[in-house]
């Protein structure tokens, strides 16, 4: 690092090249989210020591009349500190930049009217990349269009690294779930990466002319490969963005087709195509809900034990065109579940639904009686998945993209007639905002504060009477009523103001890259707490920041 002794001159000799250094640290996080929460966190102190050092230049020479005079680590602070200066009179320039910070300090400012402060700090740190990350790339060398279509490409080889794990894992455990596919990330979260990825390849697919055959046969491939797993993964929110992306495109693209006749033939069923998706629905809730009349006189009465049956068309509702109630002996089943398992009969499943109607909904969905015998009937292996949660055996079939369509159709329909909306992750969506409407009557103007989410959703869901179950009282799932909750109508207003006013400040609403980013992170918002978790919170902050702040721009290109 240098010397002092006699006459010899000091030299630190520390100089790095900080902006190369950056890049690969930029890198390293992009590669972090989908892979790792850890390795976000690392990368993130990475940059900002960074972000510090870089300008700090030791390379010239001291002498030891200014060594004497000055320690080496205040002369060094002190030229980081001016650094910083030009740095923050860089941010404070960017009305752009400091748009998009504000929005960590709309939550700062819901601290004053908070009562749970513990949760708030979390709260805070779970969002602090949504105030670093902007700041570090707004006020640092941005990037050439080289080495920006290099981050992305390690991006891509990430999620792809992440969609192989979790395949090992399809292939050596027993999945009950795709959602335990997702190891690294909440499922949501590796979609929307996945989503990502897809339209960032397509690009490249499109665009980079110069690369040879085989590379881009090898992004043709990853593209379908993309789409491949986000079936295996069920993941309706990934599939949706990723298909409202094609659409718009697709509708584009005919816009430009030269032959009018050609264009109006491609253009109208591109444009058609969601009426025929929406006529898909109905008639899949139309035949879920067609059953076969049935003459009661014709039922057995009696299980094979003497115990009579229930037949109950009520309570239970239909499911694939069968009434879920009939032939039901509860005894009988509480009896022979309760010697077959270690779980109640009368208690939760390990996902805490009622297992009594996981059991009822298994059986019907075999075709077998709600009785001792059709316990009997079940291997070990099934009695497991009951146990799980399972309570369809269409759900264990791998790569059933119509089961989770079935799913879908089961919970709107017990939500319609009977209210209840724990039979779909989408009907419990609707209670949720149900709720989030409720709490925003009552503190439309001020909200409840950075703290006092969780507190504000369980008054509310006592006060509503909500039929949810405890274990799926849930927050907002939708990032725009979770702001609106917490801090009001003017927070909602200066929210939408930090995604919109950014990129037509700096020119970037008509940017492929940022379009596509746009879109699947405010989809996601319509459906999701897409900020309330670290992975979510540092997927939007640092691809928001970098698309907007971190790339050189080249006239006439994207």
């Amino acid at each position: 690092m240098g010397s002092l002794s006699g006459n010899v001159p000091f030299k630190l000799n520390i100089r790095t090249d900080v902006s190369s250094l950056m890049f690969y640290t930029m890198i390293l996080l992009a590669m972090s989210i989908p892979l790792s929460e850890f390795g976000m966190s690392v990368a993130q102190f990475i940059m900002l020591a960074l972000w510090i050092h870089e300008g700090a230049d030791f390379s010239r020479p001291a002498n030891q009349h200014d060594i004497r005079k000055k320690d080496a680590l205040l002369n060094y602070f002190k030229i980081a500190g001016t650094n910083l200066t030009g740095k923050f009179r860089m941010l404070f320039n960017n009305p752009a930049a400091l748009a998009v910070i504000s929005l960590y300090f709309i939550h700062l400012a819901g601290l004053l009217y908070t009562s749970d402060l513990n949760y708030a700090l979390k709260d805070l740190r779970i969002k602090l990349p949504l105030l670093s990350l902007p700041v570090i790339i707004a006020t640092s060398a941005a990037l050439t269009k080289e080495k920006f279509n290099q981050l992305l490409a390690f991006f891509c080889l990430a999620v792809f690294a992440g969609t192989v794990a979790s395949i090992y894992v399809l292939l050596t455990r027993h999945v009950s779930d795709p959602r335990e596919l997702s190891i690294f990330i909440s499922h949501i979260r590796f979609g929307l990466t996945i989503c990502f990825s897809i339209f960032i390849l397509l690009y490249f697919l499109y665009k980079r002319t110069g690369t040879t055959r085989f590379l881009r046969a090898i992004v043709a491939l990853g593209i379908l490969w993309f789409f491949f797993f986000l079936i295996i993964l069920e993941s309706v929110t990934g599939l949706a963005i990723a298909g409202l992306l094609v659409y718009i495109f697709s509708l584009i693209a005919s816009f430009r087709i030269k032959s009018k006749l050609i264009r109006w033939a491609v253009f109208l069923p591109i444009l058609l195509s969601p009426v025929l998706a929406a006529n898909f629905f109905r008639q899949q809730v139309k035949e879920f809900n067609k059953v076969e009349v049935i003459d009661y006189r014709e039922l057995d009465k009696y299980t094979h034990y003497g115990t009579p049956y229930v037949h109950d068309t009520c309570s239970y509702g239909i499911e694939k065109g069968k009434y879920v109630g009939i032939y039901l002996a509860p005894s009988e089943l509480r009896q022979e579940w309760n010697r077959r398992s270690h779980l109640s009969y009368d208690g939760l499943d390990n996902k805490g639904q009622e297992l009594s109607y996981t059991i009822i909904r298994f059986l019907n969905s075999k075709g077998l009686r709600k009785d001792a015998n059709g316990i009997k009937s079940l291997t070990d292996s099934e009695i497991a998945h009951i146990e799980n949660g399972v309570a369809n055996t269409a759900y264990l079939e791998s790569f059933s993209f119509r089961s989770r369509i079935d799913q879908m159709v089961m919970g709107y329909t017990n939500y319609v007639k009977h209210g209840d909306p724990n039979a779909s992750s989408v009907m419990q969506r609707v209670e949720y905002w149900k709720t989030s409407a409720y709490i925003i009557r009552e503190h439309w103007l001020t909200g409840v504060g950075t703290g006092d989410l969780n507190q504000a959703f369980s008054s509310a869901y006592q006060e509503m009477g909500s039929k949810l179950d405890d274990a799926f009282r849930n927050r907002s799932h939708n990032q725009f009523l979770a702001i609106f909750v917490a801090f009001g109508v003017f927070g909602l207003i200066w929210f939408l103001f930090t995604l919109f006013y950014p990129p037509f400040a700096v020119g970037r609403h008509t940017d492929y890259f940022y379009l596509v980013f746009f879109t699947i992170i405010f989809m996601s918002m319509l459906t999701e707490d897409t900020l309330e978790t670290q992975a979510g919170a540092t997927f939007f902050a640092f691809f928001n920041a970098l698309l907007l702040f971190g790339r050189k721009r080249e006239p006439g290109r994207t």
